[in-house]
């Protein structure tokens, strides 16, 4: 991110970041109130919006330049996003979820050619006959752990997690956040994790506070 800035329609500033970069492979923490902006900074990372001014990268993408359609392929191919309420279908079992992103792109499919869900829900802790359950009767934990093997499918270079663990206790957070992680780091993937849940940051290579890095509506 470079000079970006973004307002909703008819409102004051909402983001002005001079500057935010994720490596390769790094696992980085963001925090901020609520209505720090959060949310609408994802959007704008995963191309649901288009930033105002300034200039957004990802993935080597420039999403500023980009329409709508071509930024929907983006993510479609290279993203893999975990939503604070998972979203899984409700009717499909784990392994239909987690393959569900390459019936979306054909990139996506041909990236995931090598790998079969089945192995990565067991690797995450799902057992067959879980995996043979629609996921609507699943727990929040295996809920979760479906979710995170679906963004991790077809090797995205970047993971998104918003919020993911606000429905668990604390040892249960530990431990998705350290699964996570884990599977990242196996693919190569950076991790981008948003929370407003302090504790959590010592997990991560890098913390940062959304507060810090944007100047909208800051006191000057």
């Amino acid at each position: 991110i470079s000079n970006l800035d973004y307002a909703w329609p008819g409102e004051a500033p909402l983001l002005s970041i001079a500057r935010f970069e994720i490596g390769q492979g790094e696992s980085v923490y963001l925090r901020g109130p609520s209505g720090s902006g959060k949310s609408t900074l994802l959007g704008l990372i995963t191309g649901v919006l288009s930033p105002n001014g300034g200039e957004l990268h990802v993935l080597g993408a420039p999403m500023h330049e980009l329409g709508a359609a071509a930024r929907d392929a983006v993510r479609a191919e290279r993203l893999g996003v975990i939503f604070q309420l998972f979203n899984l279908v409700p009717y499909l079992t784990p392994i239909e979820n987690v393959w569900l992103p390459c019936e979306f792109s054909a990139a996506r499919r041909k990236a995931a050619a090598d790998t079969n869900p089945r192995d990565m829900l067991a690797r995450l802790g799902l057992t067959d006959d879980i995996m043979a359950k629609p996921s609507i009767n699943l727990s929040v934990g295996q809920q979760q752990r479906v979710a995170a093997a679906r963004a991790l499918i077809g090797h995205p270079g970047l993971v998104i997690a918003d919020e993911p663990t606000s429905a668990l206790d604390a040892d249960a957070q530990g431990i998705f956040i350290d699964l996570l992680k884990s599977q990242c780091a196996d693919t190569g993937a950076a991790l981008l994790f948003v929370s407003h849940d302090q504790s959590l940051s010592t997990h991560f290579d890098r913390a940062v506070n959304l507060t810090d890095i944007n100047s909208a509506g800051a006191s000057p």
